[in-house]
Parts: C-alpha cells; sequence; structure tokens
C-alpha cells in the first residue's frame, strides 16, 4: 500500500487560507459558528458539571463556553468539547457516520485562545482538521462504524490533531508523528450513546488531539505510517488495511468533504438518524389529534435502526435515541426542542402511551436518509407523510439564514443575554477579519471585566 499518513499530513500541513473556496469559508464559518453555539447551550448540563468536578482544571488563557473563567488549553479543549456534545445539537457528516466538528472546535478554540490566533488561522486549521478526518472515514468506513467505534472519536481525534498542528505551523515530518500520537489515543463505543459517555467521547478527542500536537511540536516521536501500518489504526480498527487511499488523497483544496456531501447542521438535539421521522411526523401534526391515533408506522433505513430502537428510554440522554419518543413528540408538538429531553417530558404519561403504539419497519431502498411515518386513525383513515434527511441540513439543502439564526439565538440565549449573543453572532459571521481569538472567545462567555493581559493584548492587536 502506498503510504498514506505522509501524504495526508503534508497536504494538511501545507493547506492555505488562500486555498480555501469561498463556499468552503462561507460553510466552514456556519459550522464553527454553530459548534459554539451547541458548546454554549450545553455549559449548563449535568454532564458538564460532573465532568467539572473531577477533571483537572488548571489555570490558563483558554476560555470556558457559556461559563466564565480561563483554563489551560487542554483542561478547555476537554471540558468545551463535552459541553458542545452535551445536547447532540452539534453537526454531522454522512461519511465519517459521525460528528466532525465537535472532535475539533473546541481543541482549536483552547489553543487560539492561548496563541491568540487571527480568525484566518482558525479557519484555515478548521478546515485542515475536517478534510482529514472525513477522508479518513471515506476509506474506513462502513465496516468502522459498524463494528461499533464511535467515529466522533476515533476519526476526530486525528482530525482534531491535524487542526491543531495546522494552527502550530507543523512541518509534514511533525504533522505525521501528531498523527502517530492521535491514532494511539482513539477508542470510543457507540454502546455508550444515550449516556453522558458520548459527549465525553468528544471530549477525549479534543484533548488527545490537542495533546498529540502538542507533543508532536515538542519533538515527541510516533509512527509515521501509523494509518497504513500492519499493526496501525486501519488494520486494529476495520481488520484490514485498505489497497487504494485515493479517495483519501484526491481532490484536496479543490473538492472539499465539508462541501460534498457535506457538514450538515442539526434541526433538532437529537440523532440526526431519527431526523427524518420527526420531520415526517410533524407534517402530520396539523391534521390529527392524538386521541384519534390508533397506530403508528415509522419506517427507516435498516441501518440507521441499530441504535434508536429505544421504547422505553431512560432518561433524557436516552430519549435522544428514541425513535419511538421522539416521533410521538413531533407528533403532538410539530417537531422537537430543548425541553423535550427534561424529565417532565420524558416521563409525561401522554406521550409514552403514544409512543407505544409505535412500530418500527424497515426499508432497504437505496436512500438511507429515507424515513416514513404512517398514522392509523380511529375513524379508518390512515395519514402518511416522508422526509428525506441526510444528517441534518446540508449544503445542497441548507436552513435558511432565519433558520439558523434563530438556532443559533435559541442556543446562546441558554448562558448569554441577547445583547451578548448578536455581537457574538455578528463576529462569527465576520469570521475572517477577526484579529484576535482571545478577544472572540470573551464575546462566548457572560460578560467579566478584562485582566490586564486581555487589555495588553487587545493593545498590542491595535497597534
Amino acid at each position: 500500500m502506498t503510504s498514506l499518513t505522509p501524504r495526508l499530513a503534508a497536504r494538511a500541513a501545507g493547506l492555505t487560507f488562500a486555498d480555501l473556496s469561498q463556499p468552503a469559508r462561507d460553510w466552514a464559518i456556519r459550522a464553527l459558528a454553530d459548534t459554539v453555539a451547541s458548546g454554549i447551550a450545553g455549559a449548563g448540563e449535568e454532564v458538564v458539571r460532573i465532568a467539572g468536578s473531577v477533571l483537572t482544571a488548571g489555570p490558563g488563557a483558554s476560555a470556558l463556553l457559556g461559563r466564565p473563567g480561563r483554563l489551560h488549553e487542554l483542561d478547555a479543549a476537554q471540558i468545551n468539547g463535552i459541553s458542545a456534545h452535551a445536547l447532540d445539537f452539534d453537526d454531522c457528516n454522512l461519511e465519517m457516520d459521525g460528528h466532525p466538528s465537535v472532535s475539533i472546535v473546541p481543541a482549536l478554540l483552547a489553543l487560539a485562545d492561548r496563541l491568540d490566533s487571527t480568525g484566518t488561522d482558525l479557519l484555515t486549521a478548521y478546515v485542515a482538521g475536517i478534510e482529514a478526518e472525513i477522508r479518513i472515514a471515506r476509506i474506513a468506513n462502513p465496516a468502522h462504524a459498524e463494528r461499533g467505534w464511535h467515529p466522533t472519536v476515533t476519526f476526530g481525534v486525528i482530525g482534531a490533531a491535524v487542526a491543531c498542528g495546522r494552527l502550530l505551523g507543523l512541518s509534514p515530518e511533525r504533522m505525521a508523528i501528531a498523527m502517530g500520537i492521535a491514532a494511539s489515543c482513539a477508542a470510543g463505543l457507540r454502546a455508550n450513546s444515550g449516556t453522558m459517555t458520548k459527549p465525553l467521547h468528544a471530549g477525549q478527542a479534543n484533548r488527545n488531539g490537542l495533546q498529540a500536537a502538542l507533543l508532536a511540536a515538542a519533538g515527541f516521536t510516533a509512527n509515521p505510517a501509523v494509518l497504513e501500518h500492519k499493526f496501525g489504526f486501519m488494520a486494529a480498527f476495520n481488520g484490514a488495511v485498505p489497497q487504494d487511499v485515493d479517495a483519501a488523497l484526491d481532490g484536496w483544496g479543490q473538492d472539499f468533504a465539508l462541501l460534498s456531501p457535506g457538514i450538515a447542521i442539526k434541526q433538532y438535539p437529537c440523532c440526526a438518524f431519527v431526523h427524518c421521522a420527526i420531520d415526517a411526523a410533524a407534517q402530520l401534526q396539523s391534521q390529527v389529534a392524538p386521541a384519534q391515533i390508533e397506530t403508528i408506522e415509522v419506517v427507516l433505513h435498516r441501518k440507521r435502526l441499530k441504535n434508536i430502537d429505544r421504547p422505553d428510554p431512560r432518561d433524557g440522554l436516552d430519549a435522544k435515541f428514541s425513535t419511538q419518543y421522539l416521533t410521538a413528540r413531533a407528533l403532538m408538538a410539530g417537531g422537537v426542542g430543548f425541553a423535550d429531553f427534561e424529565a417532565g417530558r420524558v416521563f409525561d404519561p401522554a406521550t409514552r402511551a403514544l409512543a407505544a403504539r409505535v412500530r418500527l419497519v424497515a426499508h432497504d431502498e437505496a436512500d438511507l436518509s429515507l424515513g416514513r411515518v404512517g398514522v392509523g386513525l380511529a375513524d379508518g383513515r390512515v395519514l402518511s407523510a416522508r422526509a428525506s434527511v441526510a444528517m441534518g441540513r446540508g449544503p445542497a439543502n441548507p436552513m435558511t439564514p432565519a433558520q439558523f439564526r434563530a438556532k443559533f439565538d435559541d442556543c446562546v440565549a441558554r448562558a448569554l443575554p441577547a445583547d451578548a449573543g448578536a455581537s457574538l453572532f455578528a463576529a462569527l459571521m465576520d469570521l475572517p477579519r477577526q484579529a484576535s481569538i482571545r478577544r472572540l472567545s470573551r464575546l462566548m462567555q457572560p460578560v467579566a471585566p478584562l485582566t490586564q493581559n486581555d487589555a495588553a493584548s487587545d493593545a498590542a492587536k491595535e497597534r
């Protein structure tokens, strides 16, 4: 097999802002902003509180999302990674079969805070990491995910290492070492979906990926052919080393994976595989009253049903993966929102009774994203609707600007006042013009007075 790791590392290390097409820049900005918003929204969740009470929290320059305080970059990367995945509202990618941005953005922000990088540096590094992790997934899936690995962390930790390595300006040789270190930190099981351990996966991807880049920059050693080695990443995780790696390399810097099939922004804070059922059920909501419904049939692709057949969710986290519960909520309310994962809703007797009428049926059609919902009524009528949602709203079918802004505002309002949220949105949308990530990160936190170091940094940037 032709060496993959060094060639991919060279492409990532050499990526420049000028290489990014305008569509790639625009979508990268949107995905970054969405991840920041998801991190702010999740800052108050119980999983973040518990993790923060146990994990290390040394002082440093890196901001916590949605909360006051700054930590060492490794600690901030981990906590913010957990926070950004706590609500399962962050973006997805079909090839990766996971969450690409949440594995990278918290680590990048933490490092950019320490370095006080520019917005263009941050965007370039983000795209380098996103492209690397999705392209590795392209030649490893579906076998990788079907074995039970959680791609958000197993691919994501390498993506984080590449992104942070690009921000640090690693040489191609050092970038390959960073990938080698990160690959030995890759671990995470899909069995933990619906528990606090799933967002912990995002935290460890960010911490370990950033750590790998920092160690590589400091002169640490690792195998620079880690992906293709006979005892390396592909052999261990997939059971075989692919002989054809062109799909991971071709079109780098031209055909961006984040555009096609693209990074998809979620409309609902739950498992992306159920979104088509939610959309189909929402179409029927205005036509029926729950009391009229006798039967509900939800038809989803066989591959998607493996992890989302949960008729009796234990809590709000488990409910995010319950097709039965989510379909019932959409039939009752026309959609799914934050409040639907609070205990009062999850254990609501009327919702539970409606969810008990849901029968899941598998289809094997070519469109994995297709879902159908059929509702049988007491008067004998049968109503049906269908929807096709890959894993959210991607470049081919994006949210409108108003829809995207509404999601952003809804997320950041959980921690920031409206005027602060508006300032943050404007700054993120203008990310290439931001001269100081440290100044930008202050907008991601509740208002706090400037420290002497912050004031000095601001003054230096303005000179």
